[in-house]
Formats: C-alpha cells, sequence, structure tokens
C-alpha cells in the first residue's frame, strides 16, 4: 500500500506575516477516502496544494510514491470534441492517437521509432481501453453516453464538473485531490458525485457537505486550532467524537480557567518567596552558614514549587487548545410602514433563447423567507437579478425608497485592501464587527481580498451585505465554501432575527429550516 508522508513541515504565508502549519505530521495510505475539514482560512486548499506539490513548505517535506491530481482545475485543449476532450485530460491520449495516425499516414520510415515510444506510451497509459472505461465511468456518475458526442463547451457547469472529475480517476496511479466539487452542483448534481465516489478510493476531499461526507469518506482529517489529526470514520462518527470532547471541555472549561487562575497567582506568590529568600540570604550571609543555609534551601524549593506549577499551568491550558467558540451573528433591518416590498405580475423572461419565467406572479412581504429551489439552469440567479434591479423589468414593482442588499455566488469585492474599499465610517465599524463574528480577520492592513480562501472571501462578501442598511436581504448559494460552524452561525441568526429574505441554496436541510416560503422553479 502507497503512502503520502508529510514530516516536520513548517508553512506560512511570508509575504503577510501569517503562520499556517507548524511542524506538521501526517502519514496517509493511498487506498483510505479521507474527509478534509476545518474552518475557513486554516488551511485546507493549502494543504492539498502542498500535497500536490504546487507549494513549497517552509521546512520540512511531503514524499509519496503515487502522482496526486488536482481538482478544480483549468482545460487548455484544442480538441472541442467531449470524448476528446476527457482522452486528452487523462493523459494527453487524443494528442497521441493523432500523432500515431499522422506517422502511419505519412509512411515515414524514419519516424517508426517514434511511433513505437509513443506507441508504448499510449498502452502503458491503457489508451486502448480508455473509451470503454470512459463509458463504465459515465454509468457511474449517471451520464448519458450521447454527451460524448457534443461539443464540450455546450455542456452545462454540472455537467463539464462531473467528467473533469471522470478524468482525474483515470489518470494512472492517481490520488485525486477534490477541492469542494459538489459547489454549484444541484441536489441531482451533489446525488450523482455522492454515487460516484461512494464506489472509489484512493482520494481527499474538501467539503461542507456533511451528507456527502458521510457517505464517502472512511478517515477524516481536521485542522483544528492548534494541530491537525487524522481519524477512522466518517464525518458523523468525527463530529461525535469532537462533541464529546467539547462537551467535557466545556464542562471543566470554567473549572480549568479558575485553576490555571489560582496556579498563576501561586507561580507569582512563589517566585515572590524566591526573591524573599535570595534577600535573606545577602541580608544574613555575615552570621554564619546556617542562616545561609537555610535560605539557600527555601529559595531551591520556591523554585522547584514554582517549576512545577508552570508545568501544570501549560498542561492545564493545553486542555482547551482545541476548544472551538462561535459568536452569535446579529442581523438588523428596517422595517416599513407598507409590508409589501417588491411586487412581480406576469414576468416573462427569456436568456439565450431558453424561457426561464412565463407569467410568474410573487409578491415579497415583510417576514417573509422564500427559498427559490430547483435544479441548475432554471432561472433561479436570474430571478434574484430581476428582484435587485441588476436585470431591470417593468413587471418588478418596488415600494418607495427600498433599500436592497445582496451577497453573491461570486464576492464582489475580489481584489485589493478592504480598509481601501470602504468610505463610510460607520459602515465600516459595521463590517468588522460582523467580520469578527464570523472569524474572519480583515485588520491586516496589506494583506489584499485576492489572497484569502474561498470560504473567507464569501463570508466578507455576506459581510458587506449585512453591514449595509437593508429592508430586503438577497443571498446567492450562502453556503458554498463555508464551513459547518458558519451554517450553524447564519441558521440561528436568521431563525432569531427573521430577516426579510430571498435566497437560493441547494443544501435541502438548511433551506428547509429557515424557509417559510418555497418557490420550485
Amino acid at each position: 500500500m502507497a503512502k503520502i508522508n508529510i514530516n516536520n513541515l513548517t508553512y506560512s504565508y511570508k509575504e503577510y506575516y501569517q503562520p499556517i502549519f507548524s511542524d506538521i505530521n501526517l502519514s496517509i495510505d493511498t487506498d483510505w477516502r479521507l474527509g478534509l475539514i476545518g474552518r475557513n482560512g486554516r488551511g485546507k486548499t493549502t494543504l492539498l496544494k502542498l500535497i500536490n506539490g504546487e507549494l513549497e513548505p517552509d521546512i520540512g517535506h511531503v514524499s509519496k510514491n503515487v502522482n496526486t491530481e488536482y481538482f478544480p482545475y483549468s482545460i487548455n485543449t484544442k480538441y472541442i470534441n467531449t470524448l476528446d476532450v476527457i482522452k486528452e485530460n487523462i493523459g494527453l491520449l487524443k494528442t497521441r492517437e493523432d500523432i500515431m495516425d499522422e506517422i502511419i499516414s505519412s509512411n515515414n520510415e524514419n519516424r517508426f521509432e517514434e511511433y513505437q515510444e509513443i506507441l508504448d506510451e499510449y498502452s502503458e497509459l491503457e489508451g486502448f481501453s480508455v473509451e470503454a472505461n470512459i463509458k463504465k465511468e459515465f454509468y457511474l456518475m449517471n451520464l448519458s453516453e450521447s454527451l460524448l458526442e457534443q461539443n464540450f463547451d455546450t455542456l452545462s457547469g454540472g455537467e463539464k464538473t462531473k467528467m473533469l472529475i471522470i478524468a482525474l480517476f483515470l489518470r494512472k496511479n492517481a490520488f485525486v485531490l477534490l477541492d469542494e466539487p459538489t459547489n454549484h452542483l444541484d441536489k441531482e448534481g451533489k446525488q450523482a458525485v455522492l454515487n460516484y465516489l461512494s464506489q472509489k478510493k484512493g482520494f481527499i476531499l474538501i467539503s461542507h457537505d456533511c451528507e456527502l461526507l458521510d457517505n464517502v469518506v472512511d478517515h477524516i482529517i481536521s485542522i483544528n486550532k492548534s494541530d491537525i489529526s487524522i481519524e477512522k470514520g466518517n464525518y458523523s462518527t468525527w463530529l461525535d467524537n469532537k462533541n464529546m470532547t467539547e462537551l467535557y471541555e466545556f464542562k471543566t472549561k470554567e473549572r480549568l480557567e479558575r485553576e490555571i487562575k489560582d496556579l498563576e497567582r501561586n507561580s507569582v506568590m512563589k517566585r515572590a518567596w524566591g526573591n524573599i529568600a535570595n534577600k535573606e540570604k545577602a541580608e544574613f550571609r555575615t552570621f554564619g552558614r546556617s542562616n545561609d543555609s537555610r535560605a539557600a534551601k527555601f529559595m531551591r524549593q520556591a523554585k522547584a514549587s514554582e517549576r512545577n506549577i508552570q508545568k501544570n499551568l501549560e498542561h492545564k491550558k493545553g486542555l482547551l487548545k482545541n476548544y472551538e467558540t462561535v459568536s452569535d451573528l446579529d442581523i438588523n433591518q428596517n422595517t416599513l410602514e407598507d409590508d409589501a416590498l417588491v411586487t412581480i405580475i406576469k414576468l416573462s423572461f427569456r436568456y439565450s433563447n431558453k424561457l426561464l419565467f412565463n407569467n410568474l406572479t410573487l409578491q415579497i412581504r415583510q417576514g417573509d423567507r422564500i427559498w427559490l429551489r430547483g435544479n441548475n439552469g432554471v432561472g433561479k440567479t436570474t430571478l434574484l437579478k430581476l428582484i435587485s434591479g441588476e436585470i431591470s423589468s417593468e413587471q418588478v414593482l418596488y415600494q418607495d425608497n427600498i433599500k436592497i442588499a445582496q451577497s453573491y455566488q461570486e464576492p464582489l469585492w475580489q481584489e485589493g485592501l478592504v480598509d481601501e474599499l470602504i468610505d463610510d465610517r460607520d459602515f465600516k465599524y459595521r463590517f468588522f464587527d460582523i467580520c469578527k463574528l464570523l472569524d474572519i480577520k480583515v485588520f491586516t492592513k496589506d494583506k489584499p481580498i485576492e489572497t484569502y480562501s474561498s470560504g473567507e472571501k464569501r463570508k466578507i462578501d455576506l459581510a458587506r451585505a449585512l453591514a449595509s442598511e437593508n429592508d430586503l436581504l438577497l443571498m446567492d448559494e450562502p453556503l458554498n465554501y463555508m464551513d459547518t460552524y458558519f451554517k450553524e452561525q447564519l441558521e440561528k441568526a436568521i431563525l432569531e432575527y427573521k430577516p426579510t429574505l430571498v435566497f437560493v441554496e441547494h443544501d435541502e436541510s438548511f433551506g428547509k429550516t429557515i424557509s417559510n416560503k418555497i418557490i420550485n422553479l
């Protein structure tokens, strides 16, 4: 069984003086199916890139005897046909086929040695059985074989995602690193990826989807506050163990903190006694050896006692090293006299010659928490844009002076320094307060937004929306890239403050919990 070993690894973002990992040691069997979890900004994507060799550790090293393959990745090929694109992404198989065909057609004896070399490579990569293997993987991913004959660019985003994942698992000697593969996929797409991965082995999966992790992984790598751990089992078994640990820590937290204060106070006292003993030793030095010996003995005892206290103190502090805390999130919203905020009357709308809505009528009233639910491509994001006014329509009517705030699938702020993007002082205070509650550190003056993780960028975008004065809040897939702590935090805040809200989300449990109206598109 092959191994990936991480030895004494330390890594930091040196340009921002931000440490990420310190002296990490992990040993991973490449037959395992691992879920990689941790709060946003803890370094999940960074760890995958270190394993993949895209980043170099400051200290230590990663040793592996398998090829690691990273998702998502960009496609750069001249081929158009879907089958050819997949072949090319497995191992330049289509290019090899074309070169061999060219050599045969030219009948150039000088290139026969080149032909044999390419043929050997093609055979090693299982090129002769690749089409059968692709069709088998299509069946596992619940994809129609007819898609193989289509232009790759005409496929939906979900279809492309599934095919790119298939290409990785068909690569030779591949250990696959999957970074949030189900983001933006609808319910059916997530289920297809779940079924596919449940029949595979040899991968690490970053995901916020608890159901996906429960059904496809057999080990969990957890990036904690102070260390990284590997545990056998799925997400639920890891969560049960974590909850038991945190319940114990919660029950003993006050006692530990009280003991720590007592130990710190005793440490100060012992140090003071040692100093007194030292003074006594100097003061009574001329009166004989007995006083000098007594004082020296007292000082040694005091120092030994202080060392024991310090050792006990560090042990007790260590018991709380991974205790996670989540702050309560506030959602403040205006209240208008007329509770009818937005009225949509017989709206029909086409996009790229596709009819999305036909005679759609909808009214958004104060207190509504409307879930726009449906598969990819049915127009959920488009409807949000119509409601916000980003796409104008005479069929969408607004109450006078209504203020609408929105968080987006792709964050509004993509680059630059946060401090320079905000002019209004009151807004800045609200924004920074919300970022702190969301466990996002945006106070570094010289760290631009483009250097934050995907989850951190999404939290920054949500903080921007929540800090904006509004009568209506719109959210487009707010849980994408987000850790489970954020889901619980946002869910709790929405249920407590009951904002007027229209949202798109593929997480069924979240949608059912927070919504009081559902629009199935």
